[in-house]
């Protein structure tokens, strides 16, 4: 599998090298006749438009590694045609926190991966049959769609977390008002002892460790959510903060 991505990239770069090289030994009238051209022959070459058709389909659906793959098709295809190339620069650019996570989940992925023992009479059939291009690309592909709803599951949860992690609300004459952050503090000072008073409860998938720190005559609330997938977040008074912050906050003070 890596010597045919690595195939596949090469074949790419040297297109792109050897069609940029060309377009510089040109002069600036037959590099803008070469466009053109090109801007004409690619719009009746219908496998090329499947190729960034499908691209721009994949990307729409957020499946980013997929449409890269499509679009760098393309761009095999015609590598005097740059409309590809400024697809995957696009997607690179506006895409790249995700593209970082996939790409090294993939290579993770790719490690862990151990063949099965076999019986010799099918692991020697198997030697005359290896792995076809497109067997290589829909493995990646199933690959992918897994680790994205796994990716855009655990947004969606800390999404979750940091909303329920905010203050509640008080009722006036019927409408709802936030409740300030000093008013709040003061309720807790209220309802708390001085000191720290901790709870712990278990919430579907998550356990949360809520301590409530009284000084002063003000109270801050703390909260630090365990997911069962391992994920960890802290908050103080609703706001997002560190485990830094939770350890001298909250435990210093015992």
């Amino acid at each position: 599998m890596k010597l045919f991505t690595l195939a596949l990239s090469s074949l790419f770069v040297l297109g792109t090298v050897h069609a940029q090289e060309d377009l510089k030994n040109l002069s600036a009238k037959e590099r803008f006749r070469i466009a053109e051209n090109e801007k004409i022959e690619a719009a009746t070459d219908a496998e090329f438009q499947q190729y960034m058709s499908t691209g721009h389909d994949l990307f729409s659906k957020r499946h980013y590694l997929k449409a890269i793959r499509s679009y760098e098709k393309a761009a095999e295809m015609r590598p005097f045609n740059v409309y590809p190339k400024v697809k995957i620069s696009d997607i690179e650019l506006s895409m790249k926190d995700t593209l970082e996570i996939l790409r090294a989940a993939e290579k993770e992925e790719i490690k862990k991966e151990k063949p099965k023992p076999k019986e010799p009479e099918v692991a020697k059939a198997e030697e005359k049959l290896p792995e076809t291009p497109k067997q290589t690309m829909d493995r990646l592909d199933k690959w992918e769609e897994k680790e994205r709803q796994k990716l855009e599951a655990r947004r969606k949860n800390e999404k979750t977390e940091k909303e329920q992690a905010q203050p509640p609300t008080q009722t006036k004459s019927g409408d709802v008002q936030t409740m300030s952050i000093e008013d709040y503090r003061k309720e807790l000072a209220e309802t708390f002892p001085n000191g720290i008073t901790e709870t712990v409860s278990e919430e579907g998938n998550k356990v949360i460790t809520k301590r409530v720190v009284v000084q002063d005559g003000k109270g801050d609330e703390y909260k630090k959510v365990v997911h069962n997938w391992g994920g960890i977040f802290f908050f103080k008074n609703g706001d997002a903060v560190t485990e830094r912050v939770w350890d001298q906050e909250t435990v210093s003070k015992k």
